[in-house]
């Protein structure tokens, strides 16, 4: 991953220099699947995941005595953990597979050798762009995920949930940080690094035959979940220790 990211950032200072613009309607595209495209789904997981943790939260703990907490508890669980980890895994179900799948098959129709040899950078513009649309496209889906998780979590909470009825929306915002944010946007920024990288490579993996197509696929997907949770877990124990 490090090495294959190595040459993409280096074929792109490469292609810079000779003034070789970036591959732009790639790029675009590749935002609009991955980004605008999966906004239906991600409405809705936010709508649910937001009503059912501030629900359950707002439920549980005045049993323990702990409602001071409804609000900061809600933002950890939303914001910090649970809701980059399903943006990516959404992101990884519908464009991480597409991704693989796809440059799978260019290189069995000879599309990617026929690129290289007309002497086109294949780093710069067939991974580069995915690299660059996908990384866009986590971090703002996250963003829209946060808000209407919150905004749309606790209007659904408040009117349905009898127990959600003491939650104040000011005091729920206000319990929110800029270390939240950061944390939640550096996790969806290596999130959507991770997804790109891995699925590229596993596509460009392919040889010979049709059949390794969903077998590199498979793998992709697998690999992109395994070190999303690790990444997760890692900046959540290590580098943000102080927050939790």
């Amino acid at each position: 991953m490090l090495l294959r990211t190595y040459l993409v950032l280096k074929s792109s200072l490469a292609e810079r220099r000779h003034q070789k613009r970036l591959p732009l309607k790639t790029t675009s595209f590749q935002i609009f699947f991955t980004g605008i495209q999966a906004l239906p789904i991600i409405i809705l997981a936010g709508l649910v995941l937001g009503t059912a943790v501030i629900a359950e939260l707002a439920t549980i703990l005045p049993t323990f005595g702990a409602s001071q907490y409804i609000e900061r508890l809600s933002i950890i669980v939303l914001v910090r953990e649970l809701i980059p980890v399903i943006t990516a895994l959404i992101i990884i179900g519908r464009s991480g597979s597409a991704m693989a799948t796809e440059l799978g098959n260019m290189k069995l129709n000879r599309e990617i050798e026929l690129l290289d040899s007309l002497g086109i950078n294949l780093d710069y513009f067939l991974v580069l762009p995915r690299l660059i649309g996908t990384v866009v496209s986590t971090v703002c889906l996250t963003v829209i995920f946060i808000t209407v998780a919150l905004v749309g979590g606790f209007l659904i909470a408040k009117n349905f949930v009898p127990a959600s009825n003491t939650l104040i929306f000011n005091q729920l915002i206000s319990a929110l940080n800029y270390d939240d944010i950061i944390v939640s946007l550096l996790k969806a920024g290596l999130f959507g690094w991770v997804i790109s990288i891995i699925n590229c490579i596993q596509g460009l993996a392919v040889r010979k035959s049709f059949t390794e197509v969903p077998q590199v696929t498979t793998r992709g997907v697998m690999n992109s979940i395994i070190f999303c949770f690790i990444f997760s877990v890692f900046i959540s124990l290590y580098v943000f220790p102080a927050y939790l």
